[in-house]
């Protein structure tokens, strides 16, 4: 009987300093609005036809990341988070500037209208009222529609756009038709600062630095990667490290 009070007493004492330990570990759920630019690098076969310059693309959207923090000591936790959302990408390439009079040049630039999954482990820090969350992670990126324009494009003598190009819009299994891979692969580094308002509701103020590796067309090759960055702010529901 002694023995087992022992045994009993030995496994409360574990489970409450077990408890103890982890009490800021939990459910984290954090709700992101990202907005930024991009700057496209084109891969060699684009660059054969001229398309070498690029003046800047944009991303927004909007995601959930879900997941777990443990609590690995007081002020220090990791979380394991999966991210799902809506992204839009634009990412374009041109020949010439086409800013002055006269100007003009050939262009090819795509929108895509994707699905994001991912994998995004992160950091927490606590900083007085306030946590620090550093990400690092990556995922894929599934466009559902995109909208591709080619052709040369001038301006006239009053600035204004006279455009010989082409648009047409592809649904998935046209992209699945006409890309390979149909996919845009992302990587991301992420920094954030959760502001609590209680002990597990807090604001998301935050910037983001990342790469993608676009769909090339399957017979031509063309397309190209690009580099992402800019700013995120959104809603956390989760303990603090």
């Amino acid at each position: 009987m002694k023995n087992i009070k022992k045994i009993l007493l030995i496994t409360a004492m574990t489970m409450a300093l077990g408890t103890s330990a982890f009490a800021a570990s939990g459910f984290e759920f954090i709700l992101n609005v990202p907005f930024g630019m991009n700057i496209a690098f084109p891969n060699r076969e684009t660059k054969d036809l001229g398309l070498e310059k690029n003046y800047g693309g944009f991303d927004a959207g909007v995601e959930a990341q879900i997941g777990y923090m443990f609590q690995v000591k007081e002020g220090f936790g990791i979380s394991i988070l999966a991210e799902l959302g809506y992204i839009w990408d634009w990412y374009n390439y041109s020949s010439e500037s086409a800013t002055a009079t006269g100007g003009g040049g050939w262009t090819l630039d795509g929108s895509y209208h994707s699905l994001k999954l991912g994998l995004l482990p992160k950091f927490n820090i606590g900083v007085g009222k306030g946590t620090i969350a550093l990400g690092i992670g990556g995922g894929v990126k599934i466009p559902a529609v995109a909208n591709l324009r080619y052709g040369y494009g001038v301006w006239n003598a009053d600035l204004n756009r006279e455009d010989g190009i082409d648009t047409v819009t592809l649904k998935r299994q046209d992209i699945v038709d006409l890309f390979s891979p149909a996919l845009i692969g992302y990587m991301k580094f992420t920094f954030d600062y959760y502001l609590f308002f209680t002990d597990k509701i807090g604001m998301n103020f935050g910037f983001y630095l990342g790469g993608s590796f676009g769909p090339k067309v399957r017979d031509l090759k063309l397309g190209g990667n690009a580099f992402d960055f800019g700013l995120q702010l959104g809603f956390r529901f989760g303990p603090k490290a």
